[in-house]
């Protein structure tokens, strides 16, 4: 009311300025009222300034003087609220190996390229085994005559001709020979390798005609028909996550979000961050889920019915602790009301009231900021009620 009289007043002086019998010209009395309204409203940018300052250090000289702030508002409902904890994880597969070579020998056959899907026991190269093969052929060479030298000695053993020793030694030189094929054979197996499980020839380490030794690495064969989501938990949450609970697990570069149960529950504790391991198995069809991809996890920790649930942004704070400004009635008016509370779980954005509001309570959303104890309000808006979630 005061800024509305000086207002009021500013003007008259104005008007009456402007109908004096000056003789000056009317570009200079237009110049002179531009400059009467800039003053104006430098001067109700000031009053408005000392008025804010003043109501913040005095709430009924700001209820005395300041006029309806506009808001909206929700109403409070009680609902069932759930708390997440987050986590990071990140993609794993088993069937994600380095395949070695097992013997020494030249590269002589590269029967894949990077990209390619294969088949369990498919062969993916195979090495030079030229002297084996030579060896296996003289030693089938050398069983064959000993395979002869024996039935004949052991047709004569049963005639009773010939010696017990002779028999053995017939007996012991063929054995001896076929052990030493088998053996040769699986040499030869060494240097042809085979794909352990049907996937994808990821990378290889070698070239055909290239020397490769034991122990050297020859390709990585991947598999990701299966894969799982590994992540380390703080151990706060030990006994809250069990094997079969259902997770929600967001891929933020795939923008991505699954569902998926608990497969295995970690048995220790890591002594460095004191953490334990969750994993779950995802069917990956279409193979966009790639090892080591990004993954977040929301384990569910916390759980209450009939909550009291509001926007964590309209809690504010000072010296006291926490309130929120809900709405009241004061006479014929509508005004702000402080209500101290009591926060407790927080989850995307909205905060547990566990004391001071009631479900019939009616808070101030939008504006909120802008309001005191007492402080007169309109209502340009009523939101829906606020639930959990």
């Amino acid at each position: 009311m005061k800024t509305n009289f000086k207002i009021i007043f500013l003007l008259v002086a104005l008007f009456l300025t402007a109908c004096g019998g000056s003789k000056d010209s009317v570009e200079a009395k237009k110049q002179q009222l531009r400059q009467k309204q800039k003053d104006l409203e430098q001067l109700q940018a000031e009053i408005k300034g000392l008025e804010k300052e003043i109501g913040k250090l005095d709430p009924s000289f700001a209820k005395s003087v300041s006029s309806a702030v506009l808001v909206t508002t929700a109403a409070v409902s009680s609902d069932k609220f759930t708390g997440y904890a987050e986590v990071q994880g990140s993609v794993k597969t088993d069937n994600n190996v380095i395949l070695s070579a097992e013997a020494s020998g030249i590269i002589r056959s590269l029967n894949v390229i990077e990209g390619q899907a294969v088949g369990a026991g498919q062969v993916l190269l195979a090495q030079d085994g030229e002297i084996l093969q030579k060896n296996i052929a003289e030693v089938k060479s050398s069983l064959e005559l000993a395979e002869i030298t024996f039935k004949r000695q052991e047709n004569l053993w049963n005639q009773k001709i010939g010696t017990e020793l002779q028999y053995l030694q017939a007996k012991n030189a063929k054995e001896g020979l076929e052990k030493r094929l088998q053996t040769l054979y699986a040499q030869a197996k060494l240097g042809i390798v085979t794909a352990p499980f049907s996937g994808i020839v990821d990378e290889i380490f070698v070239k055909r005609g290239q020397a490769a030794m034991p122990g050297q690495q020859l390709l990585r064969l991947v598999s990701s028909s299966q894969v799982k989501v590994v992540a380390e938990v703080s151990e706060a949450y030990l006994g809250k996550v069990r094997r079969g609970d259902v997770i929600t697990i967001a891929f933020p570069s795939l923008d991505k979000e699954v569902e998926a149960p608990v497969s295995l529950i970690g048995q220790t504790i890591n002594p460095e961050n004191r953490t334990f391991r969750v994993e779950a198995m995802l069917a990956n069809p279409d193979n966009m889920l790639k090892p080591d991809l990004l993954a977040k996890i929301k384990l569910k920790n916390y759980e209450k019915s009939n909550a009291l649930v509001v926007p964590t942004h309209l809690i504010q704070r000072d010296k006291a602790g926490e309130y929120v400004f809900v709405l009241a009635k004061d006479q014929a008016k509508t005004i702000a009301k402080k209500i101290r509370v009591k926060s407790g779980n927080t989850f995307k954005n909205r905060t547990e009231i566990n004391e001071g509001l009631k479900v019939e309570d009616v808070l101030i959303d939008e504006g909120f900021r802008e309001v005191l104890e007492g402080t007169e309000v309109k209502i340009i808006e009523q939101k829906k009620a606020i639930t959990a979630k």
